[in-house]
């Protein structure tokens, strides 16, 4: 992934990211006082802003990437921010974990929720927003190598959770359709956050792949996301 390198275009660029951390948002306390909270690749801020807002006692926005928290520092120079491997995620004790559009990365879920879950103190909750399977659809369907991600449903996360230990809460999808002139369009926006991995074909075997992607979708481009919001707790 090239989120460092794209860190200081990724809060303008990431238009369905936004739309997700908002979403996700609605689910977080009105009122925080008293609690201690820990998000998780936090970026440059898009859903920090929203934590900011309510009342921690104390909020540890994070990221792995140095940039990236050089930005959020200066969108939201009042919340404490520090390089922290979300995957590991050693840390003290919190009341509150949050992740925005990160999960969906992990490599093996498992292990890493078990981490989160050993993170937080007794009935301590996890609010998590991630992509799954059904997003890029016009072009996973049709090249399911293109995506650098392993596609997971929605039961297969909700079975993650479980298996960690955690009591799940509530959770809900929803699906989104982002529209481009054309498929080289929509690519470029993937690219300009950041969100590429190796390449897995030839330059030539690209080009064709788009062309194919222009000819079944004529005029404009619609390219699908599908994102999962799910709230549990530590039992």
């Amino acid at each position: 992934m090239r989120f460092n390198r794209k860190a200081s275009v990724y809060h303008e660029k990431a238009d369905i990211q936004k739309v997700v951390a908002d979403w996700s948002s609605e689910w977080i306390e009105c009122d925080c006082g008293g609690l201690r909270a820990l998000e998780l690749g936090a970026g440059t801020g898009l859903f920090t802003k929203h934590l900011a807002l309510r009342g921690f006692k104390s909020l540890l926005a994070t990221d792995q990437s140095k940039r990236m928290l050089e930005e959020g520092k200066k969108r939201l120079p009042m919340v404490e921010w520090h390089v922290l491997d979300a995957w590991r995620c050693e840390t003290f004790l919190v009341d509150r974990i949050y992740a925005s559009s990160l999960l969906q990365w992990a490599l093996n879920p498992a292990a890493i929720l078990e981490n989160w879950r050993n993170a937080l103190e007794p009935e301590g909750r996890v609010l998590v927003c991630l992509f799954v399977a059904g997003s890029l659809g016009e072009f996973v369907k049709e090249r399911p190598d293109f995506s650098a991600l392993v596609w997971r449903s929605e039961a297969e996360w909700l079975g993650f959770f479980r298996d960690a230990g955690f009591e799940i809460s509530r959770n809900e999808a929803r699906d989104d359709i982002i529209s481009y002139a054309s498929s080289r369009e929509a690519l470029r926006a993937i690219h300009d956050v950041g969100a590429v991995g190796e390449r897995r074909m030839s330059t030539g075997e690209l080009r064709r792949f788009l062309n194919d992607c222009d000819l079944r979708f004529k005029n404009r481009f619609e390219l699908s996301w599908k994102t999962l919001r799910i709230e549990c707790v530590k039992r």
